[in-house]
């Protein structure tokens, strides 16, 4: 089931609620924004475990600094980026010999197959870059960030984020066109 553009979005006496330390309107937004903000843990740290302390921990930062929030941007994007940003630090804290778990995928209907087995080559093709490649890669082609952003994120420059992009999409290519050539020559 995807999520409405609707899911996203925070009325402001909730947010005004919260602001104040109210529990249930802080509530109402954790069971609102969890299921996001898993998701993108997830796609970051590639490890449902971590991804559940990163969600965890995002949360209850976003919570102590909901006063610096001001409104000026939606809240969802505020609230990502509270996420990324402490999925990148646990990724950083790893030792980096450190493999994450690959995720098992299942198609919800049996039209969803074609589409699931794309998602897995992507996913696959992900997998086999390194964590700063794979994160820059979905952030900037999946979660939107520009790159003076990631750049932001990682404490680089621009050009880093730029240069890591280019390289990661070139292996990507690459990898990708193996694949279906392989597929193609199986087929005959």
């Amino acid at each position: 089931m995807a999520q409405q553009t609707s899911d996203f979005e925070i009325d402001e006496v909730t947010l005004a609620a919260a602001k104040r330390g109210d529990l249930p309107a802080l509530e109402r937004i954790y069971r609102q924004f969890q299921r996001p903000a898993f998701s993108v843990a997830v796609r970051v740290c590639r490890c449902r475990e971590m991804a559940q302390e990163v969600t965890q921990e995002a949360f209850i930062t976003a919570f102590r600094r909901l006063g610096q929030f001001r409104g000026d941007a939606p809240f969802w994007g505020w609230l990502r980026r509270v996420v990324v940003n402490h999925a990148i630090s646990a990724i950083r804290r790893l030792p980096q010999a450190e493999h994450q778990a690959f995720e098992a995928y299942q198609g919800a209907v049996a039209g969803d197959q074609d589409s699931l087995g794309r998602a897995m080559d992507l996913e696959s093709a992900l997998a086999t870059l390194g964590d700063e490649d794979r994160i820059i890669v979905w952030l900037h082609d999946v979660e939107g960030y520009r790159h003076q952003e990631i750049a932001k994120l990682f404490g680089k420059t621009e050009s880093f984020s730029k240069t890591r992009l280019a390289r990661a999409r070139q292996r990507l290519r690459a990898l990708i066109q193996s694949q279906e050539a392989g597929v193609t020559a199986s087929a005959y």
